[in-house]
């Protein structure tokens, strides 16, 4: 129980901090990326289900690396988000994975939608917090750390390594 508490905690701050992060200077830190691929390393060994199960793991991170890669490479995510969703995937089997990609691609959905709205009805004068500005006035760019946090912590209790470490897998 105590290691699931961990993973928990160590797992929320650090998404909630990239989203935080990503909503309110358009930047995920590499840090963050790195505390969550660290984390993964020290709690592993200690729900190990042996040998295939860790290389589904390492198949999820090092796939998920190589598209985020391709996607920051054609301009469609930017650097932080692709690192951001690499050091995530490491955490998932490939079931876990299917969850994740459903729920970040529905939340970068809903956030997209928000942000045109903000975007077409915010009045400029209204926005005067600095996450705002950052958010709503550049046309280009979208904090997408918010959707992939979301789709992480929707993923995290269900995924097998949680369960594992809970006593339920």
């Amino acid at each position: 129980m105590l290691l699931s508490f961990i993973i928990f905690a160590v797992f929320t701050l650090t998404m909630l901090t990239a989203a935080i992060k990503d909503a309110s200077t358009m930047t995920i830190p590499n840090w963050v990326s790195l505390v969550l691929l660290g984390a993964f390393v020290v709690c592993f060994p200690f729900v190990w289900q042996g040998l295939p199960n860790f290389g589904e793991h390492m198949a999820s991170g090092l796939g998920m690396f190589a598209v985020g890669f391709a996607m920051f490479a054609f301009g469609w995510l930017g650097g932080g988000d692709a690192k951001l969703m690499a050091a995530t995937s490491f955490w998932w089997t490939f079931s876990d994975l299917a969850l994740y990609v459903g729920y970040t691609t529905l939340a970068g959905g809903a956030l997209a939608l928000f942000i045109l709205a903000g975007r077409q009805f915010i009045p400029v004068k209204v926005m005067t917090a600095p996450w705002m500005q950052t958010m709503f006035k550049d046309q280009k760019k979208m904090p997408y750390g918010l959707a992939l946090a979301f789709g992480a912590l929707a993923t995290l209790p269900q995924s097998d390594i949680f369960r594992y470490a809970a006593g339920l897998g």
